[in-house]
């Protein structure tokens, strides 16, 4: 199996360092968009045109396990003649398991795509949430339903994520839906009088856009939602892309693009109203013109109980752009999903948000942004010596691309991440934990170091070693000997960086080399 394969060392102030060997699965995909974990081991992957796919998260083999006969890519008979981005929004989008996916009475898989849901001479693109029913003995899909139709779309901002969880013992399948409107600062044409954009009405519950929505496992509507009837959850978004499920907690979070500034990363709260697109990112910012105003002249909804405007949980970027109108100048980083790491393989990272961005911009990013919460699911302050959040991944952006969705492995070890476009292909990159034991700080030594020609490798004579390697910042094995002692002629390497590695049965002790 080709692989390609980095080795990247991230430091801080730690007991122990943080070490990651990059590789990627020699998989196919085609504009992937969800990618999550399944409790069966295997990888599940939405794709264009309607497809699902299960991936073996070891070999990377694929089956494509379902493919909606009734997709629907948009007609040109839709197109704007005003938008600068006139093609009907249209895709498959989200997927998700059901909480109890192992259970065969609910075996379900849940993913959203776009259908006709008028005709071929009068086309009308609309989403669908479609459920399967998976039969694991034989590996096949044996039922499809539509759950939920009429799912409404627009040129921009499609929002698409879909989530199921399960709070205090009962599912729900939770659907982001974005406001639908090309934003007036970027297209101030596209919509004649500006009155009729859909992102009015992001804040309004009688329509979809601009709201996250909840339903029961069946498609139907809870009970206890907002309004009687009404599947909306909250409102007053504008482009959710991601949701994530804190469990330990019961913190439900939503990431969604601001425009210019102000991507946010939100707490969930039933019925309440985020402000879009009256206020953008934290209430005391005041920077949006009339912002200030509106919240302080806001007029909570009589039908809603409680019904107050929410400010975000984090904003991204608060400063406008100074008069330019490319969006790669802009601080936004476009957060597009994330998962709430509750692992301990990665003491650091152990009650962390985990967050992936789409943009390569000027000072932005395709990276992994890692938010480390307190018990009660606060952020911890930021220091200078103790950022929060951190970064990850970013200087391979060129190899990784535009970075959709991630994945995190039951053992916590392995990230799983999918772009679509943004590199020469559209693949799952995986990044393994490997951790750096420098509790033996007494028990290794190299000297001298930096050297030019030589170093001595010794140990101590209690360790019970199996292997010394060297390795390079490429992750490629340049050294390898089983002694207790070595002496190493360094004079063929090149100049630079190198890890000496000391592996035991326990565990592995690493030090850095420098070659000059």
């Amino acid at each position: 199996m080709n692989r390609i394969f980095w080795l990247i060392i991230f430091c801080f102030n730690f007991a122990q360092a943080q070490q990651f060997t990059r590789s990627e699965l020699p998989t196919s995909l085609n504009i992937p968009w969800e990618i999550t974990y399944g409790p069966d081991n295997y990888l599940w992957v939405s794709e264009a045109g309607g497809t699902v796919a299960r991936i073996d998260p070891q070999d990377g083999s694929k089956t494509i396990i379902y493919t909606a006969p009734d997709y629907f890519g948009g007609s040109l008979l839709e197109q704007s003649p005003l938008c600068f981005n006139p093609t009907i929004g249209a895709g498959t989008l989200g997927l998700t398991l059901h909480p109890d996916f192992l259970n065969p009475d609910s075996s379900f898989i849940y993913f959203v795509y776009s259908y006709n849901q008028g005709t071929v001479s009068a086309p009308l693109t609309n989403f669908k949430i479609k459920r399967l029913t998976w039969n694991s003995p034989t590996n096949t899909v044996t039922n499809s339903v539509d759950l939920v139709d009429s799912i409404s779309t627009g040129y921009d901002h499609l929002g698409g994520r879909l989530l199921a969880i399960k709070q205090n013992g009962v599912s729900y399948l939770f659907l982001t839906i974005g406001d639908h409107g090309t934003s007036e600062d970027s297209s101030p044409t596209c919509y004649f009088p500006q009155s009729t954009n859909p992102n009015n009405f992001a804040q309004d519950p009688t329509t979809q856009n601009g709201k996250i929505h909840r339903f029961n496992m069946d498609g139907s509507i809870p009970s206890d939602n907002p309004i009687a009837g009404n599947s909306f959850y909250t409102r007053g978004h504008r482009n959710p892309q991601g949701l994530i499920y804190n469990s330990s907690l019961d913190i439900l979070y939503d990431l969604e693009h601001g425009d210019r500034t102000d991507d946010e990363i939100n707490i969930l709260f039933k019925g309440m109203n985020y402000g879009w697109k009256n206020v953008r990112g934290f209430h005391s910012d005041n920077n949006y013109p009339g912002e200030a105003s509106y919240i302080a002249s806001y007029v909570p909804d009589i039908n809603i109980l409680n019904d107050s405007l929410v400010q975000p949980f984090y904003s991204f970027c608060a400063t406008p752009p100074d008069g330019s109108n490319n969006y790669l100048d802009w601080c936004t980083v476009a957060p597009s999903d994330g998962v709430h790491y509750s692992s301990t393989a990665i003491t650091e990272w152990t009650n962390s948000l985990l967050i992936t961005t789409l943009k390569n911009g000027v000072s932005t990013d395709c990276e992994v942004y890692q938010f480390k919460l307190d018990a009660n699911g606060s952020l911890i302050p930021s220091t200078f010596s103790n950022p929060n959040p951190k970064r990850f991944f970013g200087e391979d952006q060129a190899l990784n691309g535009r970075l959709r969705d991630i994945a995190i492995s039951p053992n916590g070890k392995k990230i799983y991440l999918i772009n679509n476009f943004g590199s020469a292909t559209d693949k799952i990159t995986v990044y393994e934990y490997l951790e750096i034991d420098s509790t033996h700080g007494e028990q290794l030594w190299l000297y001298p170091n930096p050297s030019s020609e030589i170093v001595t490798i010794k140990f101590a004579d209690n360790l019970d070693v199996e292997e010394i390697q060297v390795l390079n910042t490429q992750g490629q094995i340049v050294y390898s000997s089983e002694l207790n002692f070595a002496t190493i002629n360094t004079s063929s390497f090149s100049s630079g960086v190198y890890f000496i590695e000391l592996k035991t049965p326990k565990t592995k002790i690493i030090r850095k080399y420098l070659k000059e």
